[in-house]
């Protein structure tokens, strides 16, 4: 649990999260390389003195993770990487600050151009976000992880979509993945009771088909199918009343 201070730290680095989420949506056109995203990401970090988690740490070697289609995390801004009409793409961004080493961590998924370039990823993206603020809305004192993981699952499969069961969401505060992790399923035991001043990190993932992950211990993980996939994510704080969304 946070201190006011570190809680206005992660409030501060959410700040930063904004413009590095808008400068992604005003460049993601197509014809954009990742690693201009990329570029951009690390300029944006250096100007606000703050750092761009990902990069080093079990030597990743980017500042954010670009992950294309059936690519389903970790996804690498690799120079060949170049976006095309109706690409789904999801840009994950973590910061930590350099004074009290404060993590914030969001995930944005978008259509390469316009949605209608590719409605099936469009409807993916919009049952991402409804999965998501169904979790979220669970995150209250006294209820407990469980209550978000059923939540995420319901609204999942109410839109007749598949959760992606082997990555998680997390508590986060000194380091990017804390105890407790949250399932986007129902899980025994998962009944941690949330208290006030937890900050976590809730990040629905839901794929199309029923396929399996395909993880090559590289970097990306994939749909082993080829189906499309989608993550969103937020940092969110509970406090005595509504949960609060930090970025």
């Amino acid at each position: 649990m946070l201190t006011n201070t570190e809680i206005l730290q992660m409030k501060a680095n959410a700040k930063i999260h904004v413009k590095v989420f808008a400068a992604i949506r005003k460049m993601f056109k197509v014809w954009t390389t990742a690693v201009e995203i990329d570029k951009i990401c690390w300029e944006i970090a250096k100007e606000h003195w703050v750092l761009c988690g990902f990069r080093g740490v079990y030597w990743f070697p980017n500042n954010i993770c670009v992950s294309v289609n059936d690519v389903v995390v970790h996804g690498r801004a690799r120079k060949w990487l170049i976006f095309n009409e109706g690409d789904l793409v999801t840009f994950d961004f973590w910061i930590k600050d350099k004074e009290l080493w404060i993590n914030t961590d969001a995930a944005i998924s978008l259509v390469c151009w316009w949605d209608d370039t590719n409605p099936k990823a469009a409807k993916l993206i919009q049952a991402n976000k409804d999965a998501l603020y169904a979790g979220i809305k669970m995150a209250k004192v006294w209820n407990t992880v469980w209550d978000i993981s059923a939540a995420i699952q319901h609204e999942i499969e109410a839109s007749w979509y598949k959760v992606v069961r082997d990555l998680t969401g997390h508590a986060i505060w000194k380091e990017l993945h804390e105890k407790p992790y949250i399932p986007n399923f129902w899980k025994a035991w998962t009944g941690v009771k949330l208290q006030k001043w937890m900050t976590l990190a809730i990040e629905p993932i839901l794929w199309e088909t029923s396929g399996q992950i395909v993880d090559e211990w590289d970097w990306e993980i994939y749909i082993k199918d080829g189906g499309l996939w989608c993550q969103y994510e937020h940092t969110i704080l509970i406090t005595d009343w509504e949960p609060e969304i930090i970025i």
